[in-house]
Formats: C-alpha cells, sequence, structure tokens
C-alpha cells in the first residue's frame, strides 16, 4: 500500500461527533448520509476519468467527493480529495497519490459501515 502521510485510523478517517452536530445530532440522518456516501458512484467515475486520463472530469468528480466527504466529517477523504482536485486541476497526477486516495477511501467506506451499524435503527 502506498503511503499517505496519514495514519488511517478510524479518528483520522471519520469524526462522528462532527458529523453528528453538523446534521444537530439527528443519528437517523447521518445515518441515511452514510450510506449515501457508500452508494455514491461519484469514486467509480474519478476512477473512470483517471484511467481515460480524463484530468478535467476527475477533478470536478473530485470536487464532488470533497463536498460530499466535507459535510459527512469523513476527513481522510476529504483532505485527500481537496488535494487531488487541486492537483488534477493544474494537470499533477501521480501513481502514489491516486493509491493513498483509494487506501484512504477503501479504510473510510469500512470505518462508515463500523458507524453505521452502531447507530442501529
Amino acid at each position: 500500500m502506498a503511503d499517505s502521510g496519514i495514519e488511517l485510523t478510524r479518528d483520522a478517517c471519520i469524526n462522528v461527533k462532527e458529523g453528528l452536530s453538523r446534521v444537530r445530532d439527528n443519528k437517523k440522518l447521518y445515518k441515511r448520509m452514510l450510506g449515501m456516501f457508500l452508494d455514491n458512484g461519484e469514486f467509480t467515475a474519478l476512477e473512470e476519468y483517471l484511467a481515460q486520463k480524463d484530468f478535467e472530469k476527475a477533478a470536478d468528480s473530485a470536487h464532488a467527493i470533497k463536498g460530499m466527504t466535507g459535510n459527512l466529517s469523513l476527513t481522510a477523504v476529504f483532505d485527500m480529495s481537496t488535494q487531488m482536485m487541486t492537483d488534477l486541476r493544474h494537470g499533477i497526477t501521480s501513481d502514489e497519490s491516486e493509491a493513498a486516495f483509494r487506501e484512504a477511501y477503501a479504510k473510510t467506506r469500512a470505518y462508515v459501515e463500523e458507524v453505521i451499524a452502531e447507530i442501529g435503527d
């Protein structure tokens, strides 16, 4: 795995307290929004655009991911998508940064699934 420079602990990937505060501690709403994150197709689109070397569209996808993850307090993916968006807008990309993003995304998905299960009904 690529070394993103970020320790991908649960607390580094998702700030549940902050996320809940953004929805006025409405656990049901936060759970639903986290589920929408898991179902969002923007991550697949980003991968496709990167594979096609369409950096403009990839930057747009990174921007969408940035907004979604910022609203949910999914910190690691938010930080990495912010950097990726900026880099792509300047025509910069690297296998290492893409691998680090994929790792952060995968870990965050796993932590989000944990949080959804903990919130319950």
